[in-house]
């Protein structure tokens, strides 16, 4: 039996009634959003521009902004990984307490309509495309090949959520059949990565710097990998297909060595800047990115005051994310020598009493730029997160709900220059969607499941991928990737 996915057409319908161009009352024949009529719109190629960059600007929210990191509560809390402690964060609150109807968490995790009003947007255009006439050279082309990458990038964020969707290849009007059927997740796929294809024939390979930040072919191959890495992961892929597997590889090989061949993407040597303080062209390990400016975010004393700084005497911010236990848990410990030399690196193990005796040293590097722990050095002190049976620490007060819940603090997104409350500074966190990083250890994944860790197949091992990112760190090079049979947060990686 067909299933029918009815609010496909609550959300298609509600939109049409507005936007719809079939109808002959002439209010209703207006441009999604613009308020201007279709005819305007698509007559002159500027005002079209303007249209197809409002694909741009519909993408999903990064880390920064749009209340992922500015709007109190970053989506990480809502994970093992983080806690959230203060009580203004509805949406983690909600998230922690099971509570997935409140409207505002819903927001958070109702992706649905957003991408189907980027994919309406997406088709008409596409209709459009031939209307004006004032074009630089070859400028229709290329408009059609960031439209259907913007297909397989908001029909990927549905895949990945939902699985079989109903595919929309029109725009839809009030007489069309809405009654669409949901397509099997084979057919999504297979859908996605057709029209990434298709993207490639029409975007150019990198576009001049007045463009910077449109889709390329950059953007193209790093997404296709994303795409096949999740579809061969086992909530796409409960039969163990190695196939999938092998061609999740392959997409991360091609994106690999085509930016090293280009030169246009290498891993960023100086990790911790990554995450702040430079625009994404000053960082070329960052691939995909959103050009909006909702997501970047201005860590100034608002952020200290409301969202991520410490809240002990001197910072008096308010820290609402608190890495968990279980993230600190995460970061390998380094082995060294009789000399000093680091020579490898072992798992944290509670069992170990020389680990838990020395628990903040010789850990993996970022460790120490994403988590502030007890009697770490920060900006002007050392971090009192302790408890010695009768009393706390000054960044630490149970019954305080800025204070943190596990004992710790997040660094990773706090610029030393903006110190604390009554001194800010200010500094720009860029949001981002794909770097580098992460296609070598999309590739480490999907070749440890094909071929094993130690199997080349022409090219990198697992292993030499996963110690690419680990030269860039000075860490030394393992020998051994987590089973993840054995190990259940093997799909936690710490990028």
């Amino acid at each position: 039996m067909k299933k029918y996915l009815k609010r496909t057409f609550v959300a298609v319908a509600s939109t049409i009634l507005v936007l719809t161009t079939t109808s002959c009352n002439h209010y209703l024949d207006v441009a999604i959003s613009t308020g201007q009529s279709e005819e305007y719109i698509f007559e002159d190629y500027t005002r079209a521009l303007r249209y197809l960059d409002q694909l741009y600007y519909g993408m999903l929210p990064t880390w920064a902004g749009n209340g992922k990191f500015s709007g109190h509560g970053m989506m990480e809390s809502a994970t093992d990984m983080s806690e959230y402690s203060a009580s203004y964060g509805v949406t983690n609150q909600s998230f922690n307490v099971g509570d997935w109807t409140n409207s505002s968490a819903a927001n958070e995790i109702e992706i649905w309509s957003t991408c189907y009003k980027n994919i309406r947007k997406a088709w008409k255009m596409l209709d459009h495309v031939n209307d004006f006439s004032n074009e630089p050279f070859g400028r229709k082309e290329t408009m059609k090949g960031e439209c259907h990458f913007m297909l397989a990038y908001n029909y990927f964020e549905l895949y990945r959520r939902y699985g079989g969707v109903p595919l929309v290849k029109n725009v839809l009007g009030l007489e069309t059949d809405n009654q669409i059927p949901r397509a099997t997740e084979d057919e999504v796929l297979e859908y996605i990565l057709s029209e990434l294809d298709l993207a490639q024939t029409l975007l150019p390979e990198e576009w001049n710097k007045s463009q910077y930040g449109r889709a390329d072919w950059c953007w193209i191959k790093a997404l296709r990998s994303r795409v096949l890495l999740y579809a061969a992961s086992p909530l796409h892929n409960p039969d163990k297909d190695v196939e999938k597997w092998k061609a999740a590889a392959d997409a991360a090989k091609d994106c690999i060595q085509y930016c090293d061949s280009t030169g246009r993407h290498t891993l960023y040597p100086d990790y911790q800047r990554i995450f702040y303080g430079e625009y994404p062209d000053k960082v070329n390990e960052i691939i995909m990115f959103a050009r909006n400016s909702s997501s970047s975010v201005s860590f100034t004393s608002s952020l200290i005051n409301y969202e991520q700084a410490t809240p002990g005497e001197g910072f008096e911010g308010q820290a609402s994310n608190g890495p968990s236990q279980n993230l600190v848990d995460r970061y390998p410990v380094i082995v060294y020598d009789g000399e000093g030399n680091a020579i490898g690196c072992e798992d944290f193990d509670w069992n170990n009493p020389d680990h838990v005796k020395n628990m903040y040293k010789n850990r993996d590097p970022r460790f120490y730029y994403t988590i502030l722990y007890n009697d770490a050095h920060w900006i002007k002190r050392n971090i009192e997160t302790w408890f010695d049976g009768s009393g706390y620490g000054k960044d630490r007060d149970p019954k305080n709900e800025v204070f943190t819940k596990t004992g710790y603090y997040l660094r990773k997104y706090w610029p030393v220059a903006c110190q604390w409350k009554n001194v800010p500074g200010s500094q720009i966190l860029y949001g981002f969607y794909i770097r580098l990083a992460e296609i070598y250890l999309n590739y480490a994944e999907a070749m440890n499941e094909a071929y094993g860790p130690d199997e080349a197949n022409g090219y990198l091992t697992a292993l030499e991928a996963a110690n690419k990112l680990r030269e860039r760190l000075v860490l030394p090079p393992t020998d051994s990737i987590p089973n993840k049979t054995s190990d259940p947060h093997y799909y936690v990686r710490v990028e």
